[in-house]
């Protein structure tokens, strides 16, 4: 039982820390403080649905149905190649448009869609998730919910710490040279998601 907790928390941990288009839009959240609460829920409930639904059987049955698989992948890449082309090009501006492009609200409606799509239209999320976390639990039999259940609380500490940490680095965060690096890293690990996906 404690074993299979332990085993869930390690595991989910290692796969949450891998999905990077996530991590990029929170750490960006975070330091516009902009409905932080909101997403890290949204980001755990989603992980929680997902393992949930691999431990019963959903990786399976998902895999009788490649033409969804697909279509779920190219949607991906296309979303993850638009996000990174658009973090590129706003990283190419002056020292004054730069700051203020990153202090920018975003409206609530924008930033949610952005939310859902660089989680359900990641199909790296499906295959963390749904797949590879689905069979890491059936193989603990009676024991698959508490992997489940460390998975989950993996999920829980990983995307509230996130979100807090980078809140409370916000005040040194406030340079352009920092936006501008961090809109070439983030630019470079969603393009180099959507090269990786376009050739499975």
């Amino acid at each position: 039982m404690i074993l299979a907790a332990a085993t869930g928390f390690l595991m989910g941990g290692t796969l949450i820390i891998a999905i990077g288009a996530q991590n990029s839009f929170l750490i960006e959240q975070s330091l516009k403080k902009q409905w932080v609460g909101l997403f890290v829920a949204l980001f755990i409930v989603s992980d929680a649905i997902s393992i949930s639904l691999g431990a019963m059987g959903f990786g399976l049955l998902l895999q009788e149905f490649p033409l969804l698989i697909s279509v779920t992948k190219w949607a991906g890449v296309v979303f993850l190649l638009w996000f990174a082309f658009n973090k590129l090009r706003a990283s190419m501006a002056d020292d004054a448009n730069i700051v203020a492009m990153a202090k920018a609200p975003v409206s609530f409606k924008r930033a949610m869609f952005t939310a859902i799509a660089v989680t359900w239209l990641n199909p790296h999320f499906y295959l963390d998730t749904v797949l590879l976390m689905g069979n890491l639990a059936s193989q603990w039999q009676t024991d698959k919910w508490w992997f489940v259940t460390g998975a989950i609380c993996a999920s829980v500490v990983w995307f509230v710490s996130l979100s807090r940490l980078t809140s409370l680095c916000a005040r040194w965060m406030e340079r352009p040279k920092f936006w501008r690096w961090f809109n070439r890293l983030n630019a470079v690990v969603l393009g180099a998601v959507g090269v990786q996906l376009a050739s499975l």
